[in-house]
């Protein structure tokens, strides 16, 4: 605060009523939760990804207006696609909307770091091997992805070059971007409010 720093150590104990549950079992629990949090996070990650992608690949498709970009376009799109749904569920607007459409990867995983959360307590069997089917799963789809990227994408990169427009960039570390909503300032006019 105001140039100045100041510094405590301590340390975390747990609750002294917990009798049965020992630091180990906190331990194994932060351990697992970790490793949830950071499964949770590639599969994140790689719809940001694939929707960066996509954008550039719509970017060069209306920049070449050629039906040969177009129709290669579309076969990435449905491919980068494929690994996208499975991921998340791209069909969810509205809090309702998980009632009506099956949630995907990313969302067990979430729901799986809300149940192993939720009790200090050494997680279950249970959680581990649910964590491990779902972690399968996700490297899978990323497998999918690393191959779509490597196959697909580089061959559209190849028609983009043949026409001399720019590749798309698949290397390029994408940002989440926040959500859009509109917001009326006090003289009525509407204006986009960022929320986070």
């Amino acid at each position: 605060v105001e140039g100045a720093r100041q510094e405590q150590e301590f340390r975390v104990l747990k609750d002294p009523r917990l009798t049965a549950v020992t630091q180990q079992d906190l331990e194994r629990e932060f351990e697992l939760a970790t490793r949830i949090r950071e499964a949770s996070s590639r599969a994140n990650e790689a719809v940001i990804r694939i929707r960066d992608i996509r954008s550039q690949v719509d970017d060069r498709v209306k920049r070449a207006d050629d039906p040969a970009v177009a129709g290669a376009a579309d076969s990435l799109r449905a491919r980068l696609a494929s690994v996208e749904e499975t991921i998340y569920q791209v069909r969810l607007q509205s809090n309702q909307d998980p009632l009506n459409y099956p949630i995907r990867l990313n969302n067990k995983l979430a729901a799986l770091l809300g149940v192993v959360e939720s009790a200090e307590a050494r997680p279950t069997d249970q959680t581990y091997t649910v964590f491990d089917e779902l972690s399968r799963r996700l490297d899978a789809e990323l497998a999918r992805l690393d191959q779509a990227i490597s196959g697909d994408v580089a061959a559209f990169n190849t028609l983009l070059r043949a026409k001399r427009l720019p590749a798309v960039d698949t290397t390029r570390k994408v940002e989440p971007q926040p959500a859009a909503a509109q917001a009326s300032s006090e003289d009525g006019e509407e204006h986009e409010q960022k929320l986070w």
